[in-house]
C-alpha cells in the first residue's frame, strides 16, 4: 500500500500545467482511481475517477466538482471528480494525507465506500485551509493598507500608523486613531463583497465608549494569487517596505523598538486558523512568499446615507436577538455616490484616510 511519504514525495514533484486548460495527473497507484495535478496558478487538486460522488458535507459540496475530461491521444474520455484545495500556497502535506486516507479506505476498489468513510477527515482538512486562507487574504490586505499610509504620510506620522493598528488581534477595528475608524475587508471576488462579523464593524462606536468615532471608512481590497512575482505583493515584501519606512523615520532610534512591535504582532496575526508568520524566519515559507495582486481597492465612507445595510437600529426592536452575534454577507456597489463615495484606487483610499488623521 502507498505510504504517506511516497504519497507526498509524488505530490511534491508535480510542475504546475501549462496553461489554465490543462492537467497532468499523476496517479498514485495504478489502479489509475486517486490522482493529484497542479494547476497553471499552482494550486493542488486531487483527482478521484469513477461515477459521481455525493458528499454530505455542504463544505465539500463547495470544492468538488465532476465532470468529463478530455485526454490526449486515443485514451477515451476521465470521468472524475476534482477536488480544488483551498488557494493558499503548496499544501502538499494535506493532499498527501487525503490521498493515503482514501488508498487506506480501499479507493482503489470501491471508491464511494473510501469516500464515505474519508469525508470527515477532508471536511476537516479544507475547513483548516480554509480558515487560513481567509486569515492570509486578511493579513495581506491589512498589510498593503498599511505599507500605503506609511508611505504617504509624513516621517513623524509613521510610528502612529504602526501603532494604530489593532487588526492582529480581537479588536474593534482594524485601524483606529483619535475619532477615525478604518474597518479593511479582502476578497478574491471580483466585486466588494464581504462577510460581516457582527455590526460594530459597518457602524461608529457609540458615544458612550471611551473612544467614540466620527469617521468610519470600510477597505474594499480584491486580491488575485498570481504564480509570477514580478509587480505583485507578498506578505514578506510588504513587511520589508514598511520595515523600511519605520527605519527612515526623524527618530531613528526609537525604530528597532517599534520594528519589533511590528513583526510580533504579525507573529500574533490569526492565532485562530494558526497562521504565526515569523518575519525573520518564515520569508522564504511558500504559504507566506505567494505573490499576488490587488485587482480593486476602493474606500467606502460608511456614514453615507445611500449604503444601506443593517445597523443597530434595525436590530434593536428585535430583543430577544443578540446583535453581536449578527452575521451578513455586504454587497457594495462600485458606485456609491457619484466620484466622491467610494474612493478608488490604493493611493486615493490612502490619502482620504491621512485627511482625517493628519
Amino acid at each position: 500500500m502507498t505510504t504517506y511519504e511516497e504519497a507526498l514525495r509524488q505530490i511534491s514533484a508535480l510542475s504546475n500545467s501549462r496553461s489554465s486548460g490543462e492537467r497532468d495527473i499523476s496517479w498514485i497507484t495504478p489502479a489509475h482511481v486517486v490522482g493529484v495535478s497542479r494547476t497553471y496558478d499552482g494550486h493542488l487538486e486531487i483527482f478521484l475517477s469513477g461515477t459521481r460522488l455525493a458528499p454530505a458535507s455542504n463544505l465539500i459540496k463547495d470544492f468538488l466538482e465532476f465532470q468529463k475530461w478530455h485526454r490526449d491521444g486515443d485514451n477515451p474520455k476521465l470521468l472524475a471528480n476534482r477536488l480544488v484545495l483551498p488557494a493558499v500556497g503548496h499544501y502538499d502535506q494535506v493532499a498527501a494525507f487525503i490521498c493515503t486516507e482514501l488508498l487506506r479506505n480501499g479507493a482503489d476498489t470501491d471508491l464511494l465506500m473510501a469516500f464515505r468513510h474519508t469525508e470527515p477527515i477532508v471536511e476537516m482538512a479544507i475547513r483548516r485551509l480554509r480558515l487560513t486562507d481567509q486569515a492570509l487574504l486578511g493579513l495581506a490586505g491589512e498589510l498593503i493598507v498599511m505599507d500605503a499610509l506609511v508611505k504617504q504620510i509624513r516621517p513623524e506620522g509613521v510610528a502612529s500608523i504602526v501603532r494604530s493598528w489593532d487588526g492582529w488581534k480581537e479588536s474593534l477595528r482594524d485601524f483606529s486613531w483619535a475619532d477615525t475608524g478604518v474597518e479593511v475587508k479582502t476578497t478574491t471576488l471580483s466585486t466588494s463583497s464581504h462577510m460581516i462579523e457582527g455590526v460594530h464593524q459597518v457602524e461608529l462606536r457609540s458615544a458612550r465608549s471611551l473612544l467614540p468615532e466620527n469617521r468610519l471608512y470600510l477597505v474594499s481590497l480584491g486580491l488575485q494569487w498570481v504564480s509570477h512575482a514580478e509587480g505583485a505583493f507578498s506578505i514578506p515584501s510588504l513587511v520589508d517596505s514598511i520595515i523600511s519606512r519605520v527605519g527612515s523615520q526623524d527618530n531613528a532610534r526609537d525604530a528597532p523598538a517599534l520594528i519589533d512591535l511590528l513583526i510580533s504582532r504579525i507573529h500574533e496575526y490569526g492565532s485562530g486558523a494558526e497562521i504565526g508568520y515569523d518575519h525573520r524566519t518564515m520569508r522564504s515559507d511558500p504559504v507566506f512568499s505567494r505573490p499576488f495582486v490587488a485587482r480593486f481597492v476602493r474606500g467606502y465612507d460608511m456614514l453615507d446615507e445611500k449604503i444601506r445595510i443593517i445597523r443597530s437600529p434595525d436590530i434593536a426592536p428585535h430583543v430577544h436577538v443578540d446583535s453581536s452575534s449578527l452575521s451578513y454577507r455586504l454587497e457594495l456597489p462600485s458606485r456609491v455616490s457619484g466620484d466622491l463615495n467610494p474612493v478608488v484606487g490604493l493611493q486615493a483610499t490612502a490619502r482620504l484616510v491621512l485627511n482625517m488623521f493628519q
